[in-house]
């Protein structure tokens, strides 16, 4: 992630597990990282296995849930650069039955998890606005996207963080600034070891036996690491022409999902030919089918432009459309593209392409291409239609 080079990212809850894997991730993508949590001594390990590294990085330490504490950490920020990139990770879990849950540790959940990222967005944000570029990524959790037994007051908070970043991400449309979260199940750090100890205490199960129960619960078959979540929200801040925006994407050691579908991709069957062999919609999925579009323009007909520059103006029309219905260009599956001469459209290949990833970043799903005779519309020499999953 080059494109990262220069841009300070703050990292919050930085001091351990998946925060100090971003920290570590960011870093090596080239950012300069504020490295931030309440305790000292971890953020402080943290920055300087970091510049030991070479890298540049400041601990600061810092209560997300209090907002003094978070203005503070906006200006130490702010004195090492222009803060382009926050990832909202400080959190804690806690399960426990709901009629024995006490108001204030439902209260502690909401406001370290859903409160201390809308802090720190609302610090940040506004530098990121001005300068027309940002992302923020959320760490929620699999528990915000679905519900389990002993978790009410964790699974709520986790919610309201998942509908903060869409609520967030749609005012923040067309800013230039993405927020998007990613939603891992049980993770190979302290807090899922916290977790698994009260298991242990509380039904007399070995570890291994709580483990299990753990993860069958959230219909995982192993613990996912702190680096593969770590590079998922390197990802999400990647500076590509049409970033996602919006996006719950779910980690739970099966393969990768959206919020939206899954993606389903048999080992059997080898690589897939487009970015995928199956589309799954979850529940709550909808299906968008894009109707075939053409180079108009906002007068309404085409006019006579080469190949290339018909299909970059079909392309963006056809985003518009996704765009409009609450989608982002990776929730397509399949691009059906009709052109009234192959030879020709393959002939202009390179520029096509080109134009291709402007629009589309790296995102490739499966494509038909089919020679037709002519198209409805007068000087039209290309066609987009696109099947997606919201």
């Amino acid at each position: 992630m080059s494109t990262l080079a220069g841009r300070v990212a703050v990292v919050t809850g930085a001091g351990r597990g998946i925060g100090a894997a971003a920290a570590r991730a960011l870093a090596a993508a080239g950012c300069p990282v504020v490295v931030t949590a309440r305790s000292r001594d971890q953020v402080e390990r943290v920055a300087a296995e970091l510049t030991g590294m070479g890298r540049q990085a400041r601990a600061v330490v810092c209560d997300v849930t209090s907002e003094a504490s978070v203005q503070a950490l906006a200006r130490e920020a702010a004195a090492v650069g222009a803060v382009g990139v926050l990832v909202n990770n400080a959190g804690a879990a806690a399960s426990m039955p709901l009629t024995r849950t006490p108001l204030e540790e439902w209260n502690r959940l909401m406001a370290v998890n859903a409160t201390g990222a809308f802090l720190c967005t609302r610090a940040l944000l506004p530098g990121m606005i001005e300068r027309k570029w940002g992302r923020v990524v959320n760490v929620a959790s699999t528990a915000g996207l679905g519900g389990a037994k002993y978790i009410a007051a964790y699974s709520a908070s986790k919610h309201a963080l998942v509908g903060f970043t869409r609520s967030a991400a749609a005012e923040m449309a067309g800013t230039g600034v993405t927020v998007n979260a990613v939603c891992p199940g049980y993770v190979d750090t302290e807090m899922t070891t916290e977790s698994l100890d009260r298991i242990v205490a509380k039904t007399g199960r070995s570890r291994e036996e709580a483990l299990a129960a753990a993860l069958a619960s959230a219909g995982q078959t192993r613990l996912i690491t702190a680096d593969e979540v770590a590079a998922a929200v390197v990802s999400l801040c990647a500076d590509v022409a049409a970033p996602p925006n919006g996006e719950a994407v779910v980690l739970d050691g099966r393969d990768a999902v959206s919020g939206r579908y899954a993606i389903i991709n048999p080992e059997e069957l080898g690589a897939p030919r487009g970015w995928n062999n199956g589309m799954l919609a979850r529940a709550g999925g909808r299906m968008l089918f894009i109707a075939g579009q053409t180079a108009r323009d906002g007068s309404g007909g085409v006019p006579p432009l080469d190949f290339e520059t018909q299909f970059d103006r079909a392309l963006a029309n056809v985003l518009a459309v996704l765009r409009h219905a609450g989608g982002v260009p990776t929730d397509i599956g399949r691009f059906t593209i009709y052109v009234t001469d192959v030879a020709r459209y393959r002939g202009s290949l390179k520029p096509i392409g080109a134009a291709y990833r402007r629009q589309m970043g790296s995102h490739y799903p499966a494509m038909a291409l089919v020679e037709v005779k002519g198209l409805v519309d007068e000087n039209a020499l290309v066609e987009i239609e696109a099947t997606a999953v919201l």
